[in-house]
């Protein structure tokens, strides 16, 4: 679920405490910021764009305690301003304040950027608001994430438990409730008695965390790309294989009736197994580079599948290099998903904390490994819930924020949207969150790929107008753009 310019998984760490009271701490409006309002100064290319620094409790259970610095950023309504929009476009671990300072244009529509005033904030841990730092690299390419042995599981845990014993203090307080307390006190800060909000992926979490903790505080909520935190992990980790196994599925069937895939002609399911034994044997070499694992030649595929159509020949054309024995083309997209010791310390931090492994041991991750093997025969179980489990597995501080049914009310109607063939986050979790939401609504897009605003142009449609106006759509469906 994390993002680049362009939107990538919730997260493509190879993965990806606080005490329990944080999670019991009432909704209270945040601790008054110290004098009025924010310092802002201009920042950034564009006219209008503002910078500041917000101070919150580094643990909202002691609210007079330590304190950390909140980075954020604010593009001011170029026209007939209607509020402010909180914005979070996925990870966790990349950094949102900068999207926002420099590249709006990419992230919103005239429409959006025109009524609010769109603020960015950093999330505790990330980017600008105090960067996570783990000394021992969080991606290791020796240690398995679907271990075959006990000797292999027992290892992955020991890695595990050595990265977050290495990482910063801070990795105890990153969990989504205290980020969504976080972005109450930055509202508290600007004045604003009621925001509205944006949030795709991972960000879908932290919407929901804020409608939980300040239901009366929102005045339009739109969740794309939705994660229900209310699912346990022993559906969400089937689900999650299922779903990048039917985008590979799609993906092959785009190659056989498209002549200019680069694996047109062949059987691309047979041509891709082929290549994970071979990686399984040894793997693939690189030029100027570390070869690619066949774990990783997963995991670089899933993070393509999310940018289809789009980069549905660049995945053709990466796996038909790799067959040829160099995986250079694959290998960059690895490099952006497994190996930034910044994206991915964050990464797995705050998802330690927010998502609960259920694994009681190798048995117990061996049966969950045939489960997703089953659903995947191809992918083989890879996807980004897995990723956390296993990555989660022996972490040193337990997860402070675990998913726990949703029961929110009070909150206006909310609008959660999800693409039909979305391979991080199935379509079928936006509609089980709604469940939860009272008076919620989900709009469906028949759509590819890993989110809908901004890439499906029926979505974002509705998505702005449902955001300007309050009124929710009364479409349920929006059609997949044709491919230029």
């Amino acid at each position: 679920m994390r993002t680049t310019l362009v939107i990538v998984p919730l997260a493509l760490a190879a993965v990806v405490a606080v005490p329990l009271a944080v999670a019991a701490v009432p909704s209270r409006s945040a601790v008054p910021v110290a004098g009025t309002g924010i310092a802002w100064r201009s920042c950034g290319k564009e006219p209008g764009t503002e910078c500041a620094s917000v101070r919150v409790p580094q643990d909202w259970s002691r609210p007079d305690g330590r304190r950390i610095s909140l980075n954020v950023a604010r593009r001011k309504a170029t026209g007939e301003r209607l509020g402010t929009l909180f914005y979070n476009p996925g990870g966790p671990g990349m950094g949102v304040a900068g999207l926002v300072r420099d590249w709006a244009p990419q992230f919103f529509s005239k429409e959006l950027l025109a009524r609010f005033d769109v603020v960015g904030v950093d999330p505790r841990g990330v980017a600008g608001s105090g960067q996570i730092r783990c000394k021992v690299p969080v991606h290791d390419p020796q240690v398995r994430q679907f271990p075959r042995t006990e000797r292999e599981y027992e290892a992955m845990v020991a890695h595990n438990r050595k990265v977050g014993e290495s990482c910063d203090p801070l990795i105890r307080h990153v969990d989504t409730a205290s980020v969504a307390r976080d972005f109450d006190a930055v509202r508290a800060a600007l004045g604003e008695t009621k925001v509205s909000y944006l949030g795709r992926s991972y960000g879908t979490i932290l919407g929901t965390e804020y409608a939980r903790l300040f239901p009366g505080r929102v005045r339009a909520m739109a969740l794309d790309a939705v994660v229900d935190h209310g699912m346990d992990t022993r559906r969400m980790v089937p689900d999650a294989a299922s779903a990048v196994e039917h985008s590979f599925d799609r993906f092959a069937a785009w190659c056989d009736r498209t002549a200019e895939c680069a694996l047109h002609g062949r059987n691309v399911g047979q041509v891709w197994d082929a290549l994970v034994k071979k990686a399984e044997r040894a793997p693939i070499p690189v030029t100027g580079g570390r070869a690619v694992t066949a774990e990783e030649l997963r995991y670089t595929a899933y993070a393509l599948l999310t940018l289809l159509p789009e980069f549905g020949n660049g995945l053709a054309k990466g796996i038909a290099q790799a067959e040829k024995g160099d995986a250079s083309l694959l290998a960059e997209t690895r490099s952006e998903a497994l190996d930034d010791p910044a994206s991915t310390a964050a990464y797995r931090s705050i998802l330690c904390q927010d998502i609960a492994p259920r694994i009681s041991g190798f048995a117990a991750l061996k049966a969950r490994k045939r489960q997703v093997e089953r659903r995947a025969p191809h992918m083989r179980g890879t996807s980004e819930f897995w990723d956390m489990t296993t990555g989660c597995a022996g972490w040193p501080v337990p997860p402070s924020n675990p998913q726990a049914p949703v029961h929110i009310s009070g909150v206006p109607p909310v609008l959660l949207v999800g693409n039909a063939h979305d391979p991080a986050t199935p379509l079928a979790w936006a509609r089980s969150l709604s469940r939860g939401i009272e008076g919620s609504r989900v709009l469906a897009t028949e759509s590819d790929g890993h989110t809908a605003y901004l890439r499906n142009s029926c979505a974002t449609g509705h998505i702005d107008r449902y955001l300007v106006t309050g009124a929710l759509p009364s479409a349920s469906t929006c059609k997949a753009d044709a491919v230029k």
